[in-house]
C-alpha cells in the first residue's frame, strides 16, 4: 500500500470521527468548545493534507495550494457548519492557512526529508487529536455518554487506529528503504570492468 494511502486513511478517520462526534452531541456542546473544535479539525487535517498534495504534486506548487487550501477548508467548515456560522468561519479559515503551511513546508524540505516530516505531522496530529477527543467527551455528561455508540464514548478506538496507523506507515518507509537500497546495490555486484573479466588480459594483449 503506498504511504500516501494510508497518511490519507489516517487524517480521514479523524476528521470522520469529529464529525460524527459533533452531529451527535452538538446540542450538548459550549459554544467554547464549538468554536475550538472546527478550528482544529481544520488545523490538523490541512496540514495533513498539505503535507500529501505537496509531495503528489511537487512540480506544480499552485495546483497542491489549491488542492490543500480545498481539502482544510472542507473539513473545518463541514464540521463548523453543524453549529453555527461563526464556527464554520473559524474552521473553514483555520483549514486554509493550515493547507497552504503543510505545502510551503513541504517544499521547503529536501525529499530525503519528506517521510520524517510526515511522520512527524502524524505524531503531533495524533496527540492533538487525542486531547481533542478528551476535550469533547468531557463537556457529555457521563449518562449520555454511557448511550451513545462505543466508538465515542471510549477512547480505546482512536489510540488503536492511530498507532496501528503509524506503524503501518513506518513498516512501510522501513521496507521501501531496504528495497530501494537493495537495487542500487546489485547494479554494484554484478559490474566488472573489462580488466578484471576472464578474457580481460587477452583483450589488454
Amino acid at each position: 500500500m503506498p504511504s500516501w494511502i494510508v497518511v490519507a486513511i489516517f487524517y480521514s478517520f479523524m476528521s470522520c470521527w469529529t464529525f460524527g462526534f459533533i452531529h451527535r452531541f452538538r446540542s450538548n456542546l459550549t459554544s467554547t468548545i464549538t468554536m475550538i473544535s472546527p478550528m482544529v479539525s481544520g488545523m490538523i487535517i490541512g496540514i495533513g493534507g498539505g503535507t500529501i498534495t505537496g509531495i503528489l504534486y511537487e512540480q506544480n506548487l499552485l495546483l497542491s495550494l489549491f488542492i490543500s487550501v480545498i481539502i482544510g477548508m472542507t473539513a473545518g467548515g463541514i464540521i463548523g457548519a453543524l453549529i453555527s456560522i461563526g464556527a464554520f468561519l473559524n474552521g473553514a479559515l483555520s483549514g486554509m492557512m493550515a493547507g497552504m503551511m503543510g505545502v510551503m513546508l513541504m517544499n521547503m524540505l529536501p525529499s530525503s526529508q519528506w517521510g520524517k516530516g510526515i511522520f512527524a505531522f502524524m505524531v503531533i496530529g495524533a496527540i492533538l487529536q487525542f486531547v481533542h477527543m478528551l476535550m469533547l467527551q468531557g463537556q457529555i455528561q457521563e449518562t449520555l455518554l454511557r448511550q451513545s455508540s462505543w466508538m465515542y464514548r471510549s477512547p480505546v478506538l482512536m489510540m488503536f487506529v492511530t498507532v496501528t496507523l503509524l506503524s503501518i506507515f513506518t513498516f512501510g518507509r522501513f521496507e521501501t528503504t531496504l528495497t530501494d537500497s537493495n537495487s542500487i546495490q546489485m547494479p554494484k555486484q554484478t559490474e566488472q570492468s573489462p580488466m578484471n573479466a576472464p578474457n580481460g588480459r587477452h583483450m589488454a594483449q
